[in-house]
């Protein structure tokens, strides 16, 4: 497989492994499977296949491993704007009801909900997002597809919230208020995304342009040698010298002629 095709089964195969979690949850939202269930046929599997692919690829498991970094801070910078609204009872708080969906309580629990919300959720999707961005080099500017991006996972938030029968009851009750919090929110999640990739995909090329550099420089001088007679300049005190007295290479073995 040649790196044009890698590039592209890694960027589908994290794309897939990172919004696993959100698949399972919506899953559950809509009754389509439990959530225990969803997690163990779909988020186990998928994040055993990210691991496998880090350490079979490591390059791409640092990438991966950077943009789960970048998901985690753009998620603490959205509940920085979301939770003085939680505070004051301007906007509910479904993330705890995580744990009772996920464990078949009744009981909510912070912890649970909250390590979904930033590692499986946030985290997660940054991972897609940087690798498919970084490996496919779009002519996008990174800012203006960060906030594409998080425009679109709001609007699978809205949709999940109008198309689900009880998505409202579940998550938020959709009002002009929650409308506009949630955009805000995920659009300070995609801005993060923006101001962050640029200097992920500064530090990739750094770190692999000598190298290449220096391999297409090899591959020129060979292509030379190989289709080019060299021409050896001598020095100038070397030409001034008489030309019996100059050094010549040694001349191959001829075979010797027949008769």
């Amino acid at each position: 497989m040649d790196r044009k095709h890698l590039d592209l089964f890694m960027s589908v195969a994290y794309f897939v492994i990172g919004f696993s979690p959100i698949t399972a949850l919506a899953m559950a939202i809509f009754g389509i499977l439990p959530l225990p269930v969803a997690t163990l046929l779909i988020v186990l599997p998928a994040t055993l296949l990210g691991i496998g692919l880090a350490l079979l690829f490591p390059a791409y498991g640092k990438l991966a491993l950077k943009g789960l970094l970048i998901g985690l801070v753009a998620v603490f910078l959205y509940d920085c704007m979301r939770v003085p609204f939680i505070i004051t009872g301007m906007w509910g708080d479904f993330i705890p009801k995580i744990n009772m969906w996920l464990f078949n309580t009744s009981q909510p629990n912070w912890v649970v909900g909250y390590i979904w919300r930033y590692v499986g959720d946030g985290g997660y999707m940054g991972m897609a997002f940087t690798v498919a961005y970084c490996t496919l080099k779009p002519r996008v500017d990174a800012r203006i597809a960060g906030v594409g991006f998080g425009i679109a996972i709001w609007l699978c938030l809205l949709g999940t919230l109008i198309l689900a029968p009880h998505g409202q009851e579940m998550l938020i009750k959709l009002t002009l208020t929650t409308l506009s919090l949630s955009l805000l929110g995920h659009l300070i999640y995609g801005i993060t995304f923006g101001m962050l990739l640029p200097y992920v995909q500064q530090e990739k090329i750094a770190g692999t342009e000598p190298e290449t550099a220096s391999i297409d420089r090899s591959q020129h001088v060979l292509e030379a040698l190989a289709g080019e007679e060299v021409t050896v300049k001598l020095p100038p005190l070397l030409r001034m010298r008489p030309i019996w007295e100059h050094k010549t290479a040694r001349l191959s073995v001829l075979p010797q002629m027949r008769g």
